[in-house]
């Protein structure tokens, strides 16, 4: 076991997971490339893109309300609070009770809801068309991932992720049992839903056909839109951080320089190895047609609530 995260610690983990989540995503913009023989853009893009997306002006539809304005950064604020409980450089609970793996879901899902009201309340064919997508395609997905949670938090008695980590200690390497490589299974075939990406969505085309939660961004611009790309960033590693916390605890238990260096080292291999992964898949996979969606997240469920009965039983 090992002691508690102080809040400052808390605060510097939430924002190394904002800072970094444009590079994970170029890092997997830039392996696809070369994995189709092409140059590609430089990893550090999505940062250029960002910084051109905040210094440009505002378009507005006539039919938006004035909540519409306020709609990127309220998504922006709940994904950089659920980045909040993601362990990454120590484990161990917080000083100050920020919340659980639950809390991380609702603020995920909350920051989802926003997405869909925004893409709704322009009025445009797309957005609309988008968000329906999205919603339909959310409840395939929220109900599993709560399921691989509980079927982890059962073996330690608790869901905050920190204290999960914890408890898991260094024996996690050779204490994996079958619901482990159930959840982590279930895990790895609900990642390319919740980070947008093939065969679930695509995230490099606004197709009429293909989009899901590119559709829903096609109402904002400017700044607005700026939020909401790097809300999109910050949603896609802090879910890779999830798993890394469930299924590969931080291997830092002390306070010191030295443990925190080790941690983030740690950290980093293990963000790298899930962004390979989701790399691979959208080379090697076509994105699925809508109605083939159920049934991929399907697999998920089943390995989830097999997972979840193993435990229980």
């Amino acid at each position: 076991m090992t002691g508690e995260r102080p809040i400052e610690l808390v605060l510097l983990e939430m924002a190394l997971l904002v800072l970094l989540g444009p590079l994970v995503t170029g890092f997997i913009q830039k392996l696809k490339a070369r994995l189709q023989c092409r140059q590609g853009a430089a990893i550090v893009q999505p940062y250029r893109d960002l910084a051109k997306l905040f210094r440009k002006g505002t378009v507005q539809a006539v039919t938006a309300s004035g909540f519409f304005r306020s709609i990127p950064v309220l998504v922006l604020a709940a994904t950089v609070a659920a980045g909040a409980l993601v362990p990454v450089l120590r484990a161990g609970p917080p000083a100050f009770p920020l919340g659980d793996a639950l809390m991380l879901l609702g603020l995920l899902a909350l920051a989802r809801f926003l997405t869909a009201i925004g893409a709704f309340d322009a009025g445009g064919a797309f957005g609309g068309m988008g968000a329906s997508r999205e919603m339909t395609i959310a409840p395939l997905v929220e109900p599993v991932l709560m399921m691989v949670v509980f079927s982890t938090a059962v073996a330690a008695g608790t869901t905050e992720l920190g204290a999960l980590s914890a408890h898991r200690g260094t024996s996690w390497i050779l204490d994996w049992h079958a619901a482990d490589f159930l959840g982590f299974a279930a895990m790895l075939v609900l990642l390319p839903a919740e980070t947008g990406r093939i065969p679930v969505d695509n995230p490099d085309t606004h197709l009429e056909l293909t989009m899901l939660h590119e559709g829903m961004l096609l109402e904002h611009s400017g700044p607005g839109l700026g939020c909401m790309v790097l809300a999109s960033h910050t949603r896609q590693i802090v879910t890779l951080g999830l798993v890394a916390a469930l299924f590969f605890p931080i291997v830092s238990y002390g306070a010191g320089a030295a443990d925190l260096l080790v941690g983030a080292g740690a950290f980093a291999a293990k963000i790298l190895v899930l962004a390979v992964f989701l790399a691979l898949v959208e080379s090697s996979y076509a994105k699925l047609r809508l109605f083939r969606v159920p049934q991929y997240l399907g697999i998920g469920f089943v390995c989830a609530l097999t997972a979840l009965a193993l435990r229980i039983l």
